[in-house]
Formats: structure tokens, sequence, C-alpha cells
């Protein structure tokens, strides 16, 4: 994430091997600030494109016309939509698009929303929010202000925070839409926390079914990649469970044991989800690698 008001950074932040750079709007940028951040938005979004890059923004649904206009182009991805807590406010950021879309000489829809989950209200109506667009190709929590709905546990944690993952995670998948996040523990909430415990929060976070997740640091962008990027060592462990799993199944066996575990057929699905995001993950690696250097990348 890199905040609107800070070109210089924006434009760099794909050589530090980010997936998608999330141009802030919202939260980093002070509301003095907002109107000339907008001015140059469209420009910064056309020069991190041009790494390869995917871009998308950062909006606010109270400033959903202003912020929209000042990011809307061909060269944009979508848009990370944060203060949502209503259907009605999910059908005005679509339609509001679809017109920009329409204006701007976009295919119609091209662009795409996430949802940020900020608030007690709008977790608790996810499914109807989440299920309100077919724009949608993500959800994720808006941690900030749910401290202020929820309060913190003396811990200094959210209170129902590991619930609301899990609901989030949930909704997601019934939707069929990855949930972005990850599983941080106090004193982080990732603006600040170092690569090592960044790492941490990532595999946590990938353990319990989060896809991916934000970041603020540049130093934070390898070990979050590392911690959701399944390792050489876990995809040939799942290649061999799934040899050994086949091989059951053509002697007639539905199930093996090996030592403590059973290994079924839910067993062998997770285990080929696992080889072939590890395969998808190398795939976009090189992707990208190849984008920083100029050279032509193959269409997916």
């Amino acid at each position: 994430m890199a905040p609107a008001s800070q070109p210089e950074r924006a434009v760099a932040a794909p050589k530090s091997n980010t997936d998608v750079v999330l141009l802030d709007l919202v939260e980093f940028v002070a509301e003095q600030d907002k109107p000339s951040a907008r001015e140059g938005l469209v420009e910064i979004v056309r020069q991190v494109r041009e790494s390869g890059t995917d871009v998308f923004a950062l909006v606010d649904s109270e400033l959903l016309y202003a912020d929209l206009h000042a990011c809307v182009c061909p060269e944009l991805t979508g848009v990370v939509v944060s203060h949502l807590e209503s259907v009605a406010q999910v059908e005005e950021a679509d339609s509001l698009i679809s017109k920009l879309e329409d204006e701007r000489g976009i295919p119609p829809g091209t662009l795409e929303m996430v949802f940020s989950l900020d608030t007690a209200q709008a977790n608790q109506d996810a499914f109807e929010i989440a299920s309100a667009s077919r724009r949608i190709t993500g959800l994720t929590l808006g941690r900030a202000e749910l401290v202020m709905d929820l309060r913190p546990e003396p811990s200094g944690e959210i209170h129902l925070m590991q619930y609301l993952m899990q609901k989030l995670i949930t909704v997601a998948g019934a939707i069929g839409v990855p949930a972005y996040g990850a599983w941080w523990r106090t004193p982080d909430r990732g603006l600040l926390a170092t690569p090592e415990n960044t790492g941490e929060a990532a595999l946590r976070g990938r353990a319990i079914g989060f896809k991916g997740s934000f970041c603020v640091l540049e130093n934070q962008v390898a070990p979050m990649n590392q911690g959701f990027t399944p390792s050489a060592q876990e995809a040939t462990e799942a290649g061999k469970l799934l040899e050994s799993y086949r091989a059951a199944v053509s002697e007639g066996t539905a199930s093996i044991r090996q030592g403590d575990r059973i290994i079924d057929s839910g067993t062998a699905l997770r285990a080929r989800l696992l080889i072939d995001r590890a395969a998808a993950c190398e795939a976009h690696d090189k992707a990208k690698v190849d984008a920083l250097a100029g050279r032509p990348v193959p269409a997916p």
C-alpha cells in the first residue's frame, strides 16, 4: 500500500516484488492533501502499470464520487472500497464505476471491487454486502475502524477478531472469492511489523484460509510473499501424498493410513490444490520478473 499523495513511493513500489500496488486515498493521506492527491492519481496509475504490476486504488465509500472520478482509467485493475455498510452503497459504487467505464472507454464490467468490512454493521451484513455486485473479487477486514466498534481486549487484540476472520473466510468461500488478511498478533497491526513478524502473520493467515494480505512497508513484501507461497518442501510432500492416495485408489482402497494420518479424498484434494497454488505462484513470480525486465509476458 502506498499513499496516493506520495507518487515517488507508489512508482517505486513494484521494485519490491509486490503482486499489486494499492494506491491509498483513505488511510495515509491527510484530509487537506486529498484534493491534490486525486489530481495526479491517473498518471500514477499509468506509471505503475507500465511495470506490469496490477494497480488498485483504496477509495472511501463516503467520498465515492470524488475518489472514483480521480482514479478510474483503462490502466486501473480495480478498487478496494472502505467503509461499506450497506447493499445500497455497493450498488451506488457499482453503478458509478459502470458509468465511468462507459465514459472513459473501458470495457463494461472490467474493473474489480474488493470490499473492506470496517465496522460491526458491515460484518453483520457481510454476505448480503458481498453478494450485491458481480464485480467483487475479494473481501478483507478494516482493523483500525473495528477497534472503535468492538474495543480491544486487555491483551491489545480486537475483541472477536478471530471470529471475524473466520466469518470473513466463510463468506468469501460461499460467494467464491478470496479473503485477504494476515493473522497479526499484538503489538503488531501490520503497519510497523518487523519482517519476521510479518512472515509469521502471513503463515498463520494462510493456515486459516486467507489467500494474501496488504502490507505497508517495503521490507514486509518479501516475507508476506514467502508466507503465502507454499514452499518447495510442502509441494514435494503434497506430491508424495497424492501419489500414495492414487496408488491406493487404483488398488480399490478409498483411504490409507500414514502414521497417525488418514489420507482420503478430501486430503488428496487439499494436496492437489496446494500443488496447483505452488505452480501458479511460481509462474506468477516469473511473470513479475519478466515484466520488470521489460520482457514480453504471456497472456494468462
